[in-house]
């Protein structure tokens, strides 16, 4: 439970002297008492901390809420971020905290799940079962700024271990036991190695070294379980527990309140304020002249509280059947979007937003901030080669607005787009990314199944059931290329690979067929091999320019055969078996040495000497098909299937996204981009604001490919599939 005075560091994230108000915004609410706002679950919330973006919640069956900025002051607005668990297994929360950033927003709870959400990335990260524990971890407090994460995990059975950063991974200690291995509910950090924690006994123990050791500082003659304890300082510590008992330590004696009867399950304090939380709806507070009690909701126990340090968000309550109460309003602007004009250039701008929005004292006069009824429109120039006027200027070459929501529809209504940079909370992003994006069908000549899709510097190439393949021409119309495939035998290709330099193409399938395509002449050449290979290739991937290149070759066997063309020779080594012959599904290459494959058995496979031998690195619990794999680099891995699942490798661990209900079979990534399709014409995509379903024209029809396209920047993404269908994405003009 998020308690500790490092927090307070969060007050330099809301609205401060730097930034005017080019627009309405948010005013910060005058309400001085709790009260119910509405929750998009129905399930217990054990849990709440406050984050840069404002307060997070953690509930039974692993759904994560956070509080969205909206530009309706009388509204509110909490999203679930997160169903069913970090492995999609219903594991309940019981615990979460954020770094001392507010970036990171860690969370903790049954069967040893622990990861973190980063709310500017809005990713998670799985960290579960720490050095192979499947505690249930009550509790979960973090100190440090997130990359630095120090983490301190409180079990049942009165565990303690803590996790350092350690690159993309954990470094966790052994675990430390030293209240006879009763429960330990709450915890709390006045600092990264100083906390406290309490537990079913009614004893508090104190931390002063990092968690290496614990000492008892009481409370003398308390014997019922204390739930939660919260610290501003080492000499301003509070307690509660059952019997409607709250404690205060003072650094060196303890004295008790009893505002009520019923157990209080939760409590956070600052250095100004003190708010607990408990059975029967009863919100206390702490005032000079003691503890008083309200009771808001008799039928609903209360099991969270965090309050805001900055004045620009709420404080907030969770407890069962979803219950939510608040104190205070939204008035903060968590992202910023930076937008810079080249030397000697000048542009007019605008763009809307979907939640409250301000400029800055850096903006010019005439910049406008304009309130909508569905957020805020920006109208803005930029004049590079300004001088700058006074030290926190960066000269009219820059402007900067802080907003809540999302960014789209940005344009250049006078210049050049091509002059201008963006920058979003500290990312450079491509102006394409911040316009508004349009998923539309494209006819194609064919009504079979295209089961792959490249791009070459000549076009698109797509290959299919029946040998077909079909290509875009210079106007982006398709046509086909052949009817019958690499022999004439219309043997069905399931794989296709691009070379590095996108100047030929390479496809793969039934009855071992393989070919190569130029894409200048488009002449189809055959290297199958079928007095060696009658096989069905299932995938195939190349790596390296045209002319040189390395080819992998899968099959339904749990077979990967490399090979290398050169000058017009195809020569194939022999087959190598990564895992136990399970069908390989997906294979794709960083470099000729480097390439991955993942199969029917959860597994995914990385070679790093050119397919002579293979490591298993996961997903060791995923539990469904992999039908994909996608390599933006060593230390981020995709791979998506069954179920809708999605699993991300940052080099350390693998961590799960659920998209929809339907398997998910292609994905492709690009840098920070992505996009994932599969059953029912489903379809996500990775942008700034992470996996969002964006395509709402569902159907019966099974998307199979998909790519994130390279060199066109008036194409975004394409996905080919069943019928003949092909989607195309694209921009609109900034200009």
């Amino acid at each position: 439970m998020f308690r500790h005075t490092r927090r307070e560091a969060l007050s330099a994230i809301g609205t401060v002297g730097l930034w005017t108000t080019l627009g309405s915004g948010l005013a910060l609410g005058s309400t001085t008492e709790f009260t119910r706002t509405e929750s998009p679950i129905q399930k217990s919330i054990y849990d709440v901390t406050q984050s840069r973006e404002g307060p997070y919640m953690v509930a039974a069956n692993g759904d994560v809420l956070a509080r969205r900025a909206t530009t309706d002051s009388d509204d509110t607005d909490y999203e679930q971020v997160l169903d069913a668990g970090l492995r999609a297994g219903d594991k309940t929360f019981y615990g979460t905290d954020s770094t001392a950033d507010g970036r990171n927003v860690w969370l903790a709870g049954e069967s040893g799940r622990v990861g973190y959400y980063d709310a500017v990335d809005e990713q998670f990260v799985d960290y579960s079962n720490p050095n192979g524990r499947s505690t249930t971890w009550r509790d979960v407090v973090v100190g440090e700024a997130a990359g630095d994460d120090r983490v301190y995990l409180f079990g049942s059975g009165g565990e303690v271990i803590v996790g350092t950063r350690d690159g993309p991974g954990m470094d966790w200690t052994d675990a430390v036991v030293f209240n006879g291995g009763n429960t330990i509910y709450g915890a709390a950090l006045v600092e990264e190695n100083e906390g406290y924690c309490c537990d079913s006994t009614g004893s508090v123990y104190e931390t002063v070294d990092g968690g290496s050791t614990w000492s008892e500082i009481g409370i003398d003659d308390v014997s019922v379980p204390l739930y939660d304890v919260a610290a501003s300082a080492r000499d301003a510590v509070t307690a509660v527990g059952s019997d409607g008992v709250v404690y205060e330590y003072d650094g060196g004696s303890w004295t008790e309140y009893t505002p009520g009867s019923s157990a209080i399950r939760g409590v956070d304090r600052t250095t100004d304020h003190q708010v607990a939380v408990g059975a029967g709806g009863v919100v206390y507070t702490r005032t000079s002249s003691g503890w008083s009690a309200t009771d808001l909701d008799s039928s609903k126990t209360l099991r969270g509280v965090a309050l805001d340090t900055t004045g620009d968000y709420p404080d907030s309550v969770g407890g069962n059947s979803g219950r939510i109460l608040e104190r205070g309003g939204y008035s903060a602007y968590p992202d910023e979007l930076r937008l810079d004009v080249a030397d000697g250039r000048s542009l007019d701008y605008a763009f809307e937003v979907s939640g409250p929005t301000t400029g800055t004292n850096r903006n010019e006069p005439d910049d406008d901030v304009t309130e909508t009824t569905t957020g805020f429109t920006v109208d803005g120039t930029l004049r590079g080669g300004d001088s700058v006027d006074n030290f926190l200027r960066d000269g009219d070459s820059t402007d900067r607005y802080r907003y809540g929501g999302n960014v789209s529809g940005l344009a250049v209504t006078d210049g050049s787009v091509a002059d201008l940079t963006t920058v979003r909370s500290g990312t450079e992003v491509s102006v394409e990314r911040l316009t508004d994006r349009t998923w539309e069908r494209v006819s194609t000549p064919v009504d079979v199944t295209l089961y792959e899709i490249v791009e070459t510097s000549d076009g698109f190439y797509a290959a299919g059931e029946s040998g077909r393949m079909v290509r875009t021409g210079s106007d982006g119309t398709w046509r086909i290329v052949t009817k019958t495939g690499v022999r004439g035998g219309g043997n069905t290709l399931y794989g296709a690979g691009v070379t590095d330099d996108r100047a030929a193409v390479w496809v793969a399938g039934g009855s071992g067929v393989v070919g190569r395509i130029d894409p200048a002449t488009e002449e189809v050449t055959d290297y199958s091999k079928p007095n060696v290979y009658t096989t069905t290739w299932t995938d195939v991937a190349v790596a390296g320019s045209a002319g040189a290149e390395s080819v992998y070759l899968v099959n339904g066997s749990g077979e990967v055969v490399t090979g290398e063309y050169d000058d017009g020779t195809l020569t194939l080594n022999d087959p190598v078996k990564p895992g136990n012959g399970s069908s390989i599904r997906g294979v794709t290459t960083i470099d000729e040495s480097v390439a991955y494959v993942c199969d029917g058995n959860s597994t995914v496979y990385e070679t790093r000497d050119g397919g002579a031998s293979w490591t298993d690195i996961g997903v060791d619990w995923a539990g469904v098909t992999l039908y994909d794999v996608a390599a933006v680099a060593r230390d981020d891995i995709t791979v998506v299937g069954g179920s809708g699942r999605l699993f991300r490798y940052n080099g350390a661990v693998w961590t799960l996204t659920k998209l929809g209900g339907n398997s998910r079979v292609a994905v492709d990534r690009l840098a920070d981009r992505g996009v994932a399709v599969g059953g029912s014409t489903e379809l996500f995509e990775r942008e700034i604001e992470g996996w969002t379903e964006t395509y709402d024209g569902r159907s019966d029809v099974t998307l199979y490919s998909t790519i994130v396209v390279r060199t066109d920047g008036g194409t975004g993404k394409y996905a080919v599939g069943g019928n003949g269908t092909a989607l195309r994405q694209t921009f609109d003009d900034p200009l």
